[in-house]
């Protein structure tokens, strides 16, 4: 179960979605990403955010869903996490709530281990619901390491 608070609410696939605000850096305008070979097909690439090198996920690709055209309104939101910074791209940033303990429902069983392990629970705002994830909880260790370490290696290049 996931604490009460405040959360940054995006949009993927017309349903929103929470991260608590306290894991969110900052939020950027989409802009290109420098993409890195033999990686899984939802790394996006790396980014040079101030001198510093970071992995980017398309969280639409690693959710399964169908690849769509970056808009005006899709964004990267940077992640802390605790193997550093992350990008993470969406649809749409929509708004920061504050979700209290009685607004804030148990993850259900949804038969799959790996689904329930990146969900924190479920807020509910008037009539929608809001998926709680686990931006970090997303990729496996093995894959964020790897992430990781990627846009360590790209790093010389990007700053060069």
């Amino acid at each position: 179960m996931v604490n009460p608070g405040q959360f940054l609410t995006f949009l993927l696939k017309g349903q929103y979605y929470g991260v608590p605000i306290v894991a969110v850096r900052e939020i950027n305008r989409f802009i290109e990403v420098t993409p890195i070979p033999q990686t899984p097909k939802f790394v996006a690439g790396v980014m040079n955010l101030r001198g510093k090198v970071i992995p980017v996920v398309n969280l639409r690709e690693k959710f399964g869903f169908e690849p769509v055209k970056n808009s005006k309104e899709t964004c990267i939101v940077i992640i802390e996490t605790g193997d550093g910074q992350m990008g993470v791209i969406v649809d749409a940033v929509r708004s920061v709530v504050d979700l209290t303990a009685a607004q804030i429902e148990p993850t259900p069983r949804l038969g799959e281990e790996s689904v329930e392990s990146i969900i924190l629970g479920l807020g509910k705002l008037d009539d929608m619901v809001v998926i709680l994830i686990d931006i970090a909880g997303t990729l496996s260790k093995d894959h964020l390491k790897q992430v990781v370490s990627l846009a360590v290696m790209a790093s010389p290049k990007l700053s060069a």
